[in-house]
């Protein structure tokens, strides 16, 4: 088998994983049950050992943010940090960045409660109405996990549909 045709197969199994995902969280009617739902699904279909969510703390995001804390699941698995520090991180807009090497200035955007023995990361911006309001974060102990020459268009694709339901629900809730 050609080497093109194991990428074509390996990304329209991640996509198929994604697509499941997706319809669960399409059931979610809150923003806690939606995250909760994200990060024990991505847990489980992609064995990712640490998920976690740094979001700006802004009060504009408030909702979210008290959403995540009212949490018991998600709540350890938040980190609040300021947009000047967010941005200083993750310079590419909305495209999720992969890393796997010089983690430490990352290490920023991990829980104060928690620290991950990652070795590579994906980290994926999140937004509420069009605009960034933190991550969701995937790390891994394998350096080879994620590596920034990888391909992250099935994973922004993705978190497009997850800012997209995100805002669904909190428009709801207004």
């Amino acid at each position: 088998m050609k080497q093109e045709d194991k990428l074509k197969q390996v990304n329209e199994e991640i996509a198929r994983r994604f697509t499941s995902i997706k319809n669960k969280l399409n059931g979610a009617s809150d923003i806690a049950g939606m995250l909760e739902t994200l990060f024990d699904e991505v847990e489980n279909e992609f064995q990712i050992p640490f998920v976690w969510l740094t979001l700006i703390n802004e009060n504009k995001n408030a909702t979210v943010i008290e959403a995540v804390k009212s949490s018991d699941k998600l709540k350890t698995r938040l980190n609040l940090i300021s947009r000047a520090v967010f941005d200083e991180l993750l310079k590419e807009g909305v495209k999720p960045v992969l890393i796997n090497n010089n983690l430490k200035p990352y290490y920023k955007l991990f829980p104060q409660s928690k620290k991950y023995f990652a070795k590579s990361m994906a980290i994926v911006p999140l937004c509420l109405n069009d605009e960034i309001i933190g991550s969701w974060n995937n790390g891994d102990v394998s350096p080879e996990r994620y590596s920034p020459d990888m391909d992250t268009d099935i994973l922004e694709h993705f978190a497009k549909l997850i800012s997209n339901r995100l805002t669904e629900i909190a428009n709801i809730a207004f």
